[in-house]
């Protein structure tokens, strides 16, 4: 039986504490199903970090920013589509160590980054995703996220991928 599941969210400044921890869990299991191609920077980037703990230890964790421009954003000219999005939270990455899951982890870390943008009055989140990443798709449409938009450029190279096919999905606060 697993412990108790604690939820903490961290400032850009508290990530280094957990630093060792987040950079594991996202070696490990990021790209193993389908994740969009970021690096670890994100520990930097990131306006916060929400974490899930189990015995003090870091188990899962969903990055966030406040930043919503991109490259991606850029090259899917998002504001133009959708100049709503400017008032948004981006979900970077959400990833739960494989032994942890299924236990409603990250409906949980969702939970709580609608929390904190419903405070701090954010009328918006996205993220970007893949469509071969079927798990992840079916997850963020259950809890509230639907597909906005493609990007799938032809002949374009995207983060040194061609034939680059990913997702916008959004979810209404």
């Amino acid at each position: 039986m697993k412990n108790k599941i604690e939820i903490e969210l961290l400032t850009r400044n508290q990530y280094k504490t957990y630093q060792a921890e987040l950079l594991e869990i996202f070696n490990e299991n990021f790209f193993k199903n389908g994740g969009m191609l970021y690096s670890d920077d994100f520990l930097v980037k990131s306006d916060g970090i929400i974490i899930a703990k189990s015995d003090k230890t870091v188990i899962a964790y969903l990055a966030i920013s406040l930043d919503v421009e991109n490259e991606l954003d850029r090259k899917h000219e998002i504001y133009e589509e959708e100049p709503e999005l400017k008032n948004s939270l981006v979900i970077k990455h959400l990833v739960v160590k494989k032994e942890y899951r299924n236990l409603n982890i990250a409906t949980r870390l969702i939970q709580n980054v609608k929390q904190y943008a419903r405070n701090n009055k954010i009328r918006n989140l996205y993220l970007w995703t893949t469509p071969d990443n079927r798990i992840a798709l079916k997850f963020y449409q259950k809890n509230g996220f639907y597909r906005m938009g493609d990007y799938n450029p032809p002949n374009e190279t995207f983060q040194g991928l061609s034939n680059f096919h990913s997702i916008m999905m959004v979810s209404k606060i």
